[in-house]
């Protein structure tokens, strides 16, 4: 009989059919568990696809960043033609939203036009995207619409945009130049090396991403155990009806594999389902369009066969009991004592890779380190998970006396805890890598929040003002804001580094050109008429700086006009000052700074120099920033608003905090609906004893507090887990990135607050589920 004979292989076929039968045909109570498993490998499917499509998530915002990317400005600006544009930046911010401006002025026929724009608008009318129409349709934006008074005449499409929530506009101009801080272009688009992202912040996403990613698969692998007491007897009848032990196997894993092909179809559902509405959702000030979100096909793949065989791996693990002997079923009667050895020995491993990845690597500096730390994290979470059934259990087997409702959990937790431990693992793994990250946050954040400049905020003026190519007209422009409501004073002045035939900008001191009524405020000026340059004498002197030299032809430095940049001879020293404590608050007054008044230098070399206005504003204002603001893009749209005095947070730190404390969010909901999920398969495994009861006179608020109490010990047992894992795990990683350890307790507890809550949530939400299940018609058996 050759190999490909079909009654060889017939056997594993029908077992594995046989299965799939019973899975389909075990009535309505079948279907329930079947739906149930679907549902719960559904959601952790959807979460992994989602997870799965983050890379291409990141290629499409790579190159709708490479599309926006328009103002890049090469050594060598292309002569105007009929194919060139000019660009300014005109980007705002308000209420925390920033707006992203563009000024265009094509300057001949064939000029590109910006990404996602149909046509140019003329010049004082602009294109918006969705999001920002919306915001100026808001009655509540009213400074909003006087920053942008123009005329909206297009919209820009996707093309242009990095999201549909990305706020953008494109102006129309007819007053741009080289000299005013715009630039040429011959197309839209330009390739720039990506940031390199600070490689604490490396480490903070791979922890995080882990720490996402653990409770699903736990959440998997409960899942998969749905139905286990009713696939275990019916298994072990089978073995007393003469199955051996693989024919067993077989059949369970086609039972298994019904309810994983199911889940599979029900997470692709989802996942669709959730990309469509991904449009309309913002999260942590990210926005995507629904193409950008699918998951690598490798990826896709790889969760398409490795959620089935984790089924089936389950599965075999939890019925091994009952396919010992035929009569495996009485197992029920006294379950063994779960083995401690190996679940003591996974966190301290875990811990121990950790270290392993501190000695050998540098997670701080590398991304293999990263990872590295990021596996020994996965480790100590899933040690966590599996000693919780172990606890669950001791405490169980010493806990006596009480009420009714007490006796009646603590004797079921006896006969069984792992459901009850399943069901709240979730949360444990959870609640354990959010104190571990949380614990690392406050680490890495001390570097990036509460930052203050060490400038005294006492100073005259706090509010900083730029205007690209202002120079040439800087007292004018500040006379001109000073006029605007709110503000209550304003200084003007024009910086820039110097560079020579024979010395770098480091080598030459900085000038700082003002009137003398200005450079009064900057320093101690003994005498000061229009021609003077004074010196700063500071403490921080640069050692490598040249002496000044009086007659050095010198020009600006970093010069962005048109053509070159103005060379002229350096002023004599009329005299030596000391700058006033706190008087910028840009913090730039020091040693290597010469201040000259503007007869001092030539008009010409002021070409294409910006202009920088200080601005004090009037107490009492109600949004001064917004004001402010809203004031400044009146004069120049290009103009950018700055306080110096505030503290900032990275961007790219706050992006990564947003994000993870998003995904974080989604995981404990998504931990949620299933444990709610789980608690609902418990009542259906349990609704014989449950009818027993019912019939022999037991209260139902009796067996409802018995069900509460059979979720509150393993949660309480879970968090006091997740307390010790999280804070050792928080602990290495600190140590891991280099920061003094600290913990905060508020968060901690407020985070064990908020998983205990979820679970009492869900425990009540099943509560019907259970009333409706203690009927007499129960007792009923086929």
């Amino acid at each position: 009989m050759s190999a490909a004979d079909p009654k060889v292989r017939r056997p594993a076929l029908d077992q594995l059919a046989l299965g799939a039968r019973l899975a389909v045909t075990s009535g309505r109570d079948g279907w329930g568990r079947l739906l149930l498993t679907a549902c719960g490998v559904g959601l952790g499917v959807a979460l992994l696809l989602f997870t799965a499509s983050f890379p291409g998530i990141v290629h499409h915002r790579d190159q709708r960043l490479y599309t926006q990317n328009d103002t890049f400005q090469d050594e060598d600006l292309p002569t105007p033609g009929d194919r060139t544009v000019l660009v300014a930046v005109a980007d705002t911010t308000f209420h925390g939203t920033p707006v992203r401006g563009r000024i265009v002025q094509p300057e001949g026929p064939n000029a590109a036009l910006p990404p996602g724009v149909a046509a140019y608008p003329k010049p004082g009318e602009m294109a918006v995207s969705p999001a920002l129409a919306d915001l100026l349709k808001d009655p509540a934006n009213q400074l909003l619409r006087e920053r942008l008074p123009h005329p909206v005449v297009g919209t820009i499409g996707p093309a242009g945009l990095l999201g549909p929530g990305q706020a953008d506009f494109v102006l129309g101009g007819d007053r741009l130049s080289v000299d005013t801080g715009a630039v040429r272009i011959t197309e839209f688009g330009h390739f720039s090396p990506p940031k390199s992202m600070d490689p604490k912040l490396i480490l903070l996403n791979a922890v995080g991403l882990t720490v996402m990613l653990a409770p699903v698969g736990v959440f998997l692998a409960a899942a998969a155990r749905f139905g286990g007491e009713r696939r275990d007897r019916r298994l072990a009848a089978l073995r007393l009806g003469g199955a051996d032990r693989r024919m067993t196997a077989r059949i369970a894993a086609g039972e298994s594999l019904v309810g994983a092909v199911l889940g599979l179809a029900a997470g692709a559902a989802l996942f669709l389902i959730g990309r469509q509405a991904i449009g309309r959702i913002r999260l942590a000030g990210f926005s995507f369009y629904p193409e950008d979100v699918a998951p690598q096909p490798a990826v896709a793949a790889a969760i398409a066969v490795v959620v089935p065989l984790m089924g089936i791996g389950v599965t075999l693990l939890a019925m091994r009991r009952a396919t010992v002997d035929p009569l495996g079923v009485v197992r029920r009667s006294g379950p063994g004592r779960r083995r401690i050895g190996w679940r003591l020995m996974l966190p301290p491993a875990g811990l121990a890779l950790t270290v392993f990845a501190l000695a050998l690597f540098d997670p701080v500096n590398g991304t293999r380190g990263s990872l590295l730390v990021a596996a020994g994290v996965m480790l100590t979470l899933i040690g966590v998970c599996t000693l919780l059934p172990w606890l669950v259990e001791a405490v169980a087997r010493r806990a006596g006396g009480g009420g009714l409702s007490w006796q009646l959990a603590t004797r079921r937790l006896q006969l069984g805890s792992g459901p009850a431990a399943a069901a709240v693992s979730g949360v444990v793994v959870a609640i354990a890598g959010a104190i571990a990250l949380q614990t690392l946050f406050l680490g890495i954040g001390a570097q990036y929040e509460g930052i203050t400049r060490d400038v005294p905020a006492a100073g005259p003026y706090q509010q900083s003002v730029s205007f690209p190519g202002g120079a040439p007209t800087a007292d004018g422009i500040a006379e001109r804001l000073a006029r605007s409501a709110g503000v209550k004073a304003t200084a003007a002045y024009t910086e820039f580094s110097l560079e020579s035939g024979t010395a770098r900008s480091w080598q030459l001191p900085s000038v700082r050109i003002a009137s003398c009524t200005v450079l009064r405020g900057f320093a101690t000026l003994p005498d000061c008429k229009d021609g003077d340059a004074f010196a700063v004498q500071g403490p921080a002197g640069r050692p490598d700086a040249e002496p000044v030299r009086p007659g050095t032809t010198v020009h600006a430095a970093y010069f962005r006009g048109a053509g070159e940049p103005a060379p002229f001879p350096l002023p004599a020293v009329t005299a030596t000052v000391t700058a006033v404590e706190g008087a910028d608050p840009n913090g730039r007054l020091g040693s290597g700074l010469l201040l000259l008044t503007p007869a001092a230098v030539p008009a010409e070399a002021l070409r294409g120099q910006p202009a920088t206005v200080l601005v004090s504003l009037a107490d009492g204002l109600t949004d001064p920033k917004e004001q402010l603001t809203t004031a400044v893009m009146a004069i120049d749209p290009q103009a950018r608003t700055g306080f110096p005095l505030d503290n900032t947070l990275d961007p790219t730190y706050l992006a990564v905090k947003r994000l993870l404390t998003a995904g974080s969010a989604v995981t404990l909901l998504l931990v949620s609906l299933s444990l709610l999920v789980g608690q609902l398969e418990r009542f259906r495994e349990q609704r014989r004893v449950l009818g027993v009861l019912n019939a022999v006179g037991t209260r139902r608020r009796v067996l409802g507090l018995s069900v509460l109490w059979q979720t509150l010990l393993p949660m309480a047992l879970g968090l006091v887990l997740a307390a010790v894992g999280g804070l050792l795990m928080g602990a290495v990683l600190q140590y891991a990135a280099g920061v003094p350890w600290n913990v905060d307790w508020g968060s901690m507890l407020a985070m064990s607050g908020i998983a205990a809550g979820a679970v009492l949530l869900t425990t009540a939400l099943g509560l019907p589920q259970l009333l409706r299940l203690m009927r007499p018609d129960a007792l009923r058996y086929e």
